[in-house]
């Protein structure tokens, strides 16, 4: 039987505005980092540097079930109201490498630190600079309060580069140690007007708030997502259950 036909008529309906399905929406290429070797990958391209302009940053808990099913938990979610298994932190960051929207994205600690190493606290590591998302949230203040100008994260451009090897020692395992080398923020600038102004516009149609939001609720997921095919996940990295970064 034939249900959808080309038939209908649709008179002087000139087409819809909203509620349109669409399934390639923040299905975003990857880039990943290799913390033992020191490497970013954009796509499956290896480079040392990479230039990134961020749009939005979402972090969440994810456990893989009895069932084997991956169960994702807002990123504060106590234990104790998760499903059995190993709480997995997460983040991922979408912005623009090399003019394209990218997702940026890990699960492992050296990722996980460069972006949301606490400013202070019992999770706060002296071994990182304090997270490259809460040092721009702190230049965006400043500037507001000096310029009196009202910034956002997706107009500034970030190198990221690599820093020195450090040994790092597993928290369940003292005698577990890995060396690996973080990502290093070596400059900040300014998009410029143009640029700023493309760059919010895209923010709006891409529906980035919504993308946030969408880690902001528990939900199960089936498949996994561009930003973590390269990075390197060793058991050191497993160890950090109750990081709540």
């Amino acid at each position: 039987m034939t249900v959808f036909s080309d038939k209908i008529d649709f008179g002087g309906y000139t087409g819809a505005t909203v509620g349109i399905p669409d399934e390639e929406r923040w299905q975003y290429e990857g880039v990943g980092y290799n913390a033992t070797k020191g490497i970013f990958y954009v796509g499956t391209q290896e480079v040392k540097q990479i230039e990134i302009v961020p749009f939005a940053l979402r972090q969440c808990k994810e456990v893989e079930g009895p069932d084997g099913a991956i169960h994702r938990y807002p990123v504060k979610t106590r234990r104790a109201e998760m499903v059995t298994g190993d709480p997995q932190p997460r983040v991922q960051v979408v912005g623009l490498v090399n003019g394209q929207l990218r997702n940026f994205g890990g699960k492992s600690w050296t990722v996980r630190a460069f972006w949301l190493n606490p400013r202070s606290g019992e999770y706060h590591s002296d071994q990182f600079p304090v997270g490259t998302w809460y040092r721009l949230q702190d230049y965006i203040k400043d500037v507001k309060a000096e310029k009196k100008i009202a910034t956002a994260p997706l107009n500034y451009r970030l190198t990221l580069t690599v820093g020195a090897g450090q040994d790092l020692v597993s928290a369940a395992n003292p005698r577990q140690k890995m060396t690996a080398y973080p990502i290093v923020l070596s400059k900040v600038e300014f998009v410029g007007p143009d640029e700023a102004t493309e760059n919010e516009a895209l923010y709006v149609s891409e529906g980035l708030d919504e993308w946030v939001a969408e880690w902001n609720k528990r939900q199960s997921v089936a498949e996994a997502e561009p930003g973590d095919a390269h990075e390197h996940i060793a058991a050191l990295d497993l160890n950090v259950d109750d990081v709540p970064f």
